[in-house]
């Protein structure tokens, strides 16, 4: 796990730091930098330290002054993580970041020239009887341009995103008028509409770009979980643009592909706790860094997104039935009794008892000729549903204490959602962050945005990639 120093690893730092320099502990107060903001990440396993990075800022410029990694964990690109980690993060292209480092060092030497590095100046003698180089950032990390495909379900979409916050072009082409006749998605119609439109996509979305496929970086793929069929359509694609144009291929989970939804135009702050509602999916995870997931509790049943989908389909209301259920809401009041299924401590999530108390609640009225007020009933919905979300939430900031959080999946559209959401946020003193009502529901950008970080550490997959319908985030 990468994550910025504490004053409490003050002593580990130091502690390594003395295998680096003899006198580490008297050249750098480490304490001091650590209250001054300067940069010091540091790779921790089980509460112990085994890699740091120093950085020091001033007006203009960096100074790259230590990076330790202990013997056990060399050569496995953790110095490099350290870098792309404060690079990608941090760092202010508008200043420049200096380092010195011993001559005869041909290892590390190689390492920087990787990031861009270049000897400007030599110090005779500097390091006792060893010359150092004085090494600068001569030239910024190249921009990262990814042509990214998502077609779980019933969006045929294709976006260029650029250094995984970005977003060059996106274009969405929605299914959900023909699906909305038969009352929900239908598979085959799904791939077979994303067979016909996925190249009408690419050409609007490179048009927008002025861009041609030739000139991105690599191209990242939904390959799970979703639709068999529409899941198959995209990697295919994929996999001939890849071939063609020789580029690197990545495959991504649609899951974390909503998590980095909040990636765009920002970043993620870590360690945080990531609540995903869609559809499909109802799950509570912690990370600790960039594909680092901890999954904490997921439903036991239906996603909240088919409870809605389901209840709205039983009260009446069209396809999709999650924004209806909100809207309608707005008009009514709680005052249907409905139960709060899985109350149980634990961090799991329950909607099926829910939809079944609401469908047997309907039926029963009906048949004793009495009218349902559907407003009332989708407001009633709604706040108890919301309710076992926010419920969970609330016990895993108080046990984690972790304070910052995300929602994610098209069912994190929902504004009286974000409302509570926040309120407990609040409580906490936790920080929200919130996709763009874009980004919520299926898209390329949050595709691209996710395939960003393999690409940093050149996680590509080969042509024989095929599509997976479950798949779990962890």
């Amino acid at each position: 796990m990468i994550r910025v120093a504490k004053l409490e690893d003050v002593s580990d730092i130091l502690e390594l730091g003395q295998k680096l320099l003899s006198n580490f502990d008297k050249t750098y107060d480490i304490a001091n930098y650590i209250k001054n903001d300067n940069y010091i990440a540091i790779i921790s396993e089980e509460k112990k330290i085994n890699a740091f990075l120093l950085i020091s800022e001033n007006a203009s410029s960096y100074e790259l002054e230590a990076i330790y990694v202990i013997d056990k964990y060399r050569h496995q690109g953790i110095a490099s993580n350290l870098i792309k980690y404060f690079l990608t993060n941090y760092y202010d292209k508008q200043k420049d970041i200096f380092l010195e480092v011993r001559s005869d060092n041909t290892e590390a030497i190689k390492l920087y020239q990787k990031f861009g590095f270049e000897i400007i100046n030599t110090r005779p003698k500097y390091y006792q009887n060893k010359d150092a180089y004085v090494m600068k950032r001569v030239e910024y990390m190249k921009d990262v341009n990814i042509l990214s495909i998502e077609t779980s379900c019933d969006e045929t979409s294709i976006a260029i995103v650029k250094n995984g916050v970005e977003v060059v072009a996106l274009t969405i082409l929605t299914q959900m008028d023909t699906h909305a006749n038969f009352g929900g998605v239908v598979p085959e119609i799904a791939s077979r509409m994303h067979t016909e439109n996925i190249t009408m996509v690419l050409e609007e979305t490179l048009n927008k770009a002025h861009m041609k496929v030739s000139d991105v970086d690599a191209i990242a793929v939904t390959y799970a979980p979703g639709l068999l069929g529409s899941l198959l359509v995209g990697i295919e694609f994929a996999k001939v643009l890849s071939y063609v144009y020789d580029k690197p291929l990545i495959k991504v989970n649609h899951l974390v592909g909503h998590i980095y939804a909040n990636k765009i135009g920002d970043h993620l702050k870590f360690p945080c706790l990531a609540l995903i509602i869609s559809g499909g999916h109802t799950e509570l995870v912690k990370m600790t860094g960039d594909y680092e997931f901890e999954m904490l509790g997921e439903t036991q049943d239906d996603a909240i997104g088919e409870a809605f989908d389901k209840v709205a389909r039983v009260i009446g209301l069209p396809y999709p039935g999650g924004p209806n259920i909100e809207k309608l809401a707005r008009e009514g009041e709680d005052t249907y009794k409905l139960p709060n299924v899985l109350n149980d401590g634990s961090y799991n999530f329950s909607y099926s008892g829910l939809k079944s108390s609401v469908i047997n609640l309907v039926n029963k009225e009906r048949q004793k000729g009495n009218e349902i007020n559907k407003a009332d009933l989708a407001c009633s919905f709604q706040t108890t549903a919301v309710k076992e979300l926010t419920q969970k939430l609330d016990l895993a900031l108080k046990e984690t204490g972790i304070k910052n959080v995300i929602i994610a999946g098209g069912v994190s559209a929902n504004k009286y959602l974000r409302g509570k959401v926040k309120e407990v946020c609040d409580k906490f003193d936790a920080e929200l962050t919130l996709p763009e009502f874009i980004y919520c529901t299926d898209n390329a950008a949050m595709i691209g945005a996710a395939a960003y970080p393999l690409y940093l550490k050149e996680d590509f997959a080969d042509l024989d990639l095929n599509a997976k319908s479950t798949s779990n985030i962890c």
